[in-house]
């Protein structure tokens, strides 16, 4: 990866206290706080500004971890992750240009927001997680970006070790061990892999809190005890589950008090990467932006494309280009609401490189680098209305 220090970009908020990547707490006023990071990496202690506590980096330079805080009031989590998303694309931050998802979790008993981003700078694609939380008296935001063709490389130990921050001492049960944060315990991503699920179907856990299935996704709650949260269909079912120290087996119950279980058929957090993250062939860099109609019952203009399928029919299937000088993610829904209709979707590059392919129900989206695609669209059975917006 080209020019990784230029990642390193300092932001907003000021603060007056440590994040120790260590068991041993630094106390600064009120402050305890805890982060655990791989034991091999650097970490930099020269020229940071005085919000940016603790940054590690790889010893490629393809990834590194950040955490910010800031003693006062609570403004609200909301505004702490808006300001410091804009803060952060106001200096030049690549690393967050495209907002892939955000959503409330738990982060150590403290309500926080989780975000993913993808991007694009100097020639690589970016990804990102970002926790913001607010606890003790302060803000706090850990911050993992990873180069896009590093993943099995770096994206769980991205995720672990932000998803690791903690405002109390942790477990004694934690300490030492081998693994790259120097902890043992069963921790969140072994959930990572294929699982023979208790209903006799299989289940796919993917890093990042992805899975397949429109409205599936998965969340860690605590990682010193391997407590995750698997929410299906929007919602419609949540399982709290426990998994065991050999990470092989998980157990507990859904919302209603209904066990559920599971035992691990294959996968590990290293060897299944979530399908946003892939090593796409770069194009070169259009000179603007259009979106166009090739074929179908569409029409697509810059920032919208819209149309209908119809097994069967000759409008079974559409087409449309898209030239975008800059990261963008489309999202691509069912127009009318219902989640009871399935369209499927193609992105290509122009010499016909799969860069992406999905099944929408209710709404999905994909992230791309800047190029010319052709996005390709067919009638999962019946009839379906698609659209697609990007800003």
């Amino acid at each position: 990866m080209r020019n990784n220090k230029c990642l390193l970009i300092y932001i907003l908020l000021t603060a007056v206290f440590l994040l120790s990547g260590t068991h041993k707490a630094t106390a600064y006023g009120d402050y305890d706080f805890w982060i655990q990071t791989p034991t091999a990496w650097t970490q930099n202690t020269q020229g940071l500004s005085n919000d940016l506590k603790k940054q590690v980096i790889s010893p490629d330079r393809n990834a590194f971890i950040e955490v910010y805080a800031a003693p006062g009031n609570n403004p609200g989590l909301q505004t702490i992750a808006d300001h410091m998303e804009k803060g952060i694309l106001n200096r030049g931050g690549a690393y967050f240009q495209n907002r892939i998802n955000s959503r409330n979790i738990m982060q150590d008993n403290h309500p926080a927001i989780f975000r993913e981003y993808s991007s694009f700078y100097n020639g690589n694609r970016l990804h990102a997680y970002a926790i913001f939380t607010y606890a003790n008296g302060g803000a706090v935001v850990a911050i993992g970006v990873f180069a896009e063709s590093f993943a099995q490389q770096y994206q769980n130990l991205v995720y672990q070790s932000i998803n690791s921050l903690r405002f109390s001492p942790p477990s004694s049960a934690t300490a030492g061990g081998n693994s790259p944060y120097g902890t043992s315990g069963n921790g969140c991503e072994q959930l990572v892999g294929k699982w023979k699920w208790f209903t006799g179907s299989e289940a796919q856990f993917y890093a990042g809190g992805r899975m397949p299935g429109n409205g599936n996704s998965w969340q860690c709650l605590d990682p010193a005890r391997g407590v995750v949260k698997i929410i299906w269909s929007n919602g419609r079912w949540v399982d709290t589950l426990t998994l065991s120290a050999d990470g092989r087996k998980v157990e507990g119950k859904n919302q209603i008090g209904n066990r559920v279980w599971g035992t691990k058929i294959s996968g590990g957090s290293q060897s299944v990467p979530p399908p946003a993250v892939q090593n796409v062939p770069q194009q070169p860099r259009p000179k603007m932006n259009y979106a166009r109609k090739i074929r179908g019952n569409l029409a697509a203009s810059w920032r919208l494309a819209h149309g209908s399928l119809k097994a069967g029919t000759a409008d079974s299937r559409g087409e449309w280009e898209l030239s975008t000088v800059s990261g963008t993610t489309l999202r691509f829904t069912d127009p009318y609401k219902q989640g009871k209709q399935r369209y499927r979707v193609k992105i290509l590059t122009k010499d016909n490189q799969l860069v992406e392919e999905v099944v929408v129900g209710m709404s999905e989206h994909i992230t791309v680098s800047p190029g010319v695609y052709k996005i390709r669209l067919f009638s999962e059975g019946g009839y379906a209305g698609w659209r697609c917006e990007w800003h």
